[in-house]
This record gives C-alpha cells, structure tokens and sequence, in this order.
C-alpha cells in the first residue's frame, strides 16, 4: 500500500477490525457504506476470508467474530494461493492448440 492511501485512510477512514494476519478494514467517517481494507505486509486481496469479503461488498453488515490462530490462518491462505497458481500453471502449460475447420 502506498504512503498516501494509508494517510487517507487514517485522517478519513475509521477502523472497524483487524483480523489476526494484519489485514485492517475501515469504513470512511461521513459515508458508513464505503468500506475498504488495507492489506498486510506480503498479503493481497486472496488473503481476505469470506466473511470480511461480504462487509467489504456490503452484502452484510457484520464481521463475524471467526478468528483461526495466526499461523493456521497463514498457513490456510498460503495453501489457497499455492492451489490457485498449481491449477493455472496446470492450463498454461497444455499449450495452445490451433482450430481446425473440417
């Protein structure tokens, strides 16, 4: 995250929660309804559990006390995002294959 969007969010944003990764959501102070999160360090958006995902997307309005430790937490992501780049390297490596009219 860059300089000036973390001074935004501290002079504009209130923070609603910071999950055990380091991940902090916050929710602008006039408008309650636009929300965003800054990402911990080494972290992205593939880090986000469903739950923080949904307040994020306003499709619900509560962040959900469901907390795993700090490094089942990591280790669970870092398996999801090995998983998604395997299954991708899986597809980019079938080559591409020219149609053939018949």
């Amino acid at each position: 995250m860059s300089l000036g969007f973390k001074l935004y969010s501290f002079f504009n944003g209130n923070l609603v929660h910071q999950d055990s990764l380091g991940n902090k959501y916050y929710h602008d102070k006039n408008n309650p309804n636009k929300r965003w999160v800054v990402y911990a360090q080494g972290f992205g958006p593939d880090s986000l559990p469903t739950q923080f995902h949904n307040w994020l997307h306003n499709t619900s309005d509560e962040i959900s006390s469901f907390e795993l430790e700090g490094n089942s937490q990591e280790s669970f992501v870092k398996k999801r995002i090995q998983k998604h780049t395997v299954k991708h390297k899986e597809n980019m490596n079938k080559g591409y294959n020219r149609w053939q009219p018949k």
